[in-house]
């Protein structure tokens, strides 16, 4: 097994294994998760093909997309998974998305963001992360304004849903020296500093 990315105070991060694609492949069955990766289902409907997607991914050098699973620490219960896509190494930018099945605002959910972020930027030297919510997802548009990550643009009718509609998505980005001079990481800095912080 991979060592983990991150051991924090209240969760463990570590790299998505084989193993795990039947518990993700149930969680693309939820409603509450379906806007982690919302055509990952249709792409992989079956187990198998979740894990052939995880294999042909693994071959990619430079990596185009970096899966992780968050995990409690004390119980070890799955919480969730975190991802940056789209990873463009000559531009340093990146997609990342987020989704969890419990836990959700809690202290779990606040510093796997917080490490994730902190990850992307200063381990990966990446310059930009991107962000993408559903037009009409309350609960994210929400998060993105409360924490001050300024919206780019809309994207009319981008997802094609298994029913045939469509639905409008903005985007979202965060500079990396917003990021570092920013109300979100002085914020996460103080509600749940990282371990390497405390």
């Amino acid at each position: 097994m991979p060592p983990d990315l991150y051991r924090g105070n209240s969760i463990v991060v570590r790299l998505i294994l084989p193993d795990d694609m039947p518990l993700l492949h149930e969680w693309l069955k939820s409603a509450s998760f379906s806007f982690y990766r919302p055509s990952l289902g249709a792409l992989c409907p079956t187990v198998f093909d979740l894990q052939e997607r995880l294999a042909t991914l693994a071959q990619i050098e430079p990596p185009v997309e970096i899966e992780a699973l968050v995990l409690h620490r004390a119980t070890t219960a799955p919480l969730g998974v975190m991802s940056l896509s789209g990873i463009d190494p000559l531009n340093r930018k990146a997609e990342f998305s987020m989704g969890f099945v419990r836990g959700q605002g809690t202290r779990c959910t606040m510093e796997a963001l917080h490490f994730a972020l902190d990850h992307a930027f200063a381990a990966m030297d990446l310059r930009k992360l991107i962000f993408y919510a559903a037009a009409d997802n309350r609960r994210a548009l929400g998060l993105m304004h409360h924490w001050g990550i300024p919206e780019e643009g809309l994207l009319r009718r981008e997802l094609l849903l298994a029913d045939g509609s469509t639905a409008d998505l903005r985007r979202f980005a965060l500079f990396k020296e917003e990021w570092e001079s920013g109300p979100l990481r002085r914020q996460l800095r103080r509600l749940v500093p990282l371990v390497s912080e405390s």
